[in-house]
């Protein structure tokens, strides 16, 4: 579903009444409330018949104010990849990756954090989650194109997975609640891993030589 205004809410009072819903629903995910169309009418200052106009179940709502979790923070223009022109600089352009992901999770920790609780509910359990930052799959397949040709195709699923847990939720989670660390110190150790994996897995491949 495109962020656009809802059908018959194209222009004026209505398009105005439409944002202002959205706002709310991103507003109750910041501050990690609960993602009601009730709760979303009460911040937008409408009235629930309206809302409900709009945003006809809960899950709408969580929709809507998971959007703004879709943007990509290498868009930032303060952000700027190592140029890895060979495959030992593949390790710290991986490092650069995770840094500047890492910061941007941090940022929307609030965000991620209840998204994951919402994806964990159990009358959730049939349907796949929404963890947030769903583009970590793409930067990870970005990643690994740089690898030499001869790493093999089992090689590369498993630095795959082994990365995964770097990006979003998963990785404040296990830094910040299991690890104790600060962030500062877990966006380090992150990118520290990355580094781990990718030297390990081109180690492996002239290993195998």
């Amino acid at each position: 579903m495109d962020d656009e205004p809802a059908p018959n809410a194209t222009s004026g009072p209505r398009e105005r009444t439409w944002r202002l819903l959205r706002e709310a629903a991103r507003e109750l995910l910041r501050s990690g409330k609960p993602l009601t169309v009730p709760a979303v009418a009460e911040v937008a200052g409408v009235s629930r018949a309206t809302a409900y106009r709009y945003f006809p179940t809960n899950e709408a709502v969580v929709l809507h104010a998971s959007m703004s979790l879709s943007d990509d923070p290498l868009q930032d223009a303060e952000w700027a990849p190592h140029e890895a022109t060979s495959s030992g600089q593949l390790a710290d352009r991986a490092a650069d990756l995770v840094r500047a992901t890492a910061a941007w999770a941090f940022d929307h920790e609030t965000e991620l954090r209840t998204m994951l609780r919402l994806s964990l509910a159990p009358d959730r359990a049939t349907q796949r989650p929404r963890r947030g930052l769903t583009n970590r799959g793409r930067w990870i397949d970005d990643l690994l194109k740089d690898l030499p040709s001869d790493v093999s195709p089992a090689a590369r699923r498993r630095l795959a997975a082994a990365l995964t847990p770097l990006f979003g939720s998963d990785a404040i989670v296990w830094t910040t609640d299991i690890a104790d660390l600060s962030r500062d110190e877990a966006i380090e150790v992150l990118a520290w891993m990355a580094q781990a994996l990718i030297a390990a897995t081109l180690a492996d491949g002239v290993a195998r030589k």
